[in-house]
Order: C-alpha cells, then structure tokens, then sequence
C-alpha cells in the first residue's frame, strides 16, 4: 500500500507525540526534527520495498512463459521471490 506524504506526516507526527507522552522518550531537539525523521525512515523503507517490488517484476518477466506454461501461480511466485531476493538484501519486509 502507497501511503501519502500527508499520510506519513501524520504518522510519524504521532509516533513522535505517544513516545514522548508516554514518558518512553526525551527530545534533546524539536519534536519537530524527530518527526522529520520519522518520515525519511518511512519514505526511505517505502522507496526500498518499491524498487524491490520493481526488480522482482522484471525478474519473473524474464519468466513469464515458464510460470504460464506450468501453471504456477504469480503471485504466490511474486510473493517469494520477494522474501529471497529482501532476504538477501538485507530488507525486512
């Protein structure tokens, strides 16, 4: 699922309020900057699994007449190519 720019910012506007709420944090820097940061790391994940996403594809394309001429289901094929390709990547899904 994509997720907006509104909705990261909203997201990570509450990561960073229930942290600090619940006494689990203490901000050195504005919320503010924490927030900020919040939402690279998610836009930088975002981005990662996208472009994983996109090389898997163009993987199994590569395959396309092999997974239609066995009968192989794409997406369970997509799914696990995925988890083999983040693993070995080093992403966690």
């Amino acid at each position: 699922m994509r997720l907006s720019r509104d909705m990261i910012k909203h997201l990570s506007d509450a990561i960073a309020a229930s942290l600090e709420t619940k006494g689990l944090v203490e901000y050195d820097v504005p919320r503010a900057a924490i927030s900020d940061k919040i939402s690279a790391v998610i836009t930088a994940d975002m981005e990662a699994e996208e472009k994983l996403n996109k090389d898997v594809e163009k993987l199994l394309s590569a395959h396309e007449a092999e997974i239609a001429s066995e009968s192989m289901d794409y997406r369970k094929v997509f799914d696990l190519t995925k988890k083999k390709l983040a693993k070995d990547r080093g992403i966690v899904l």
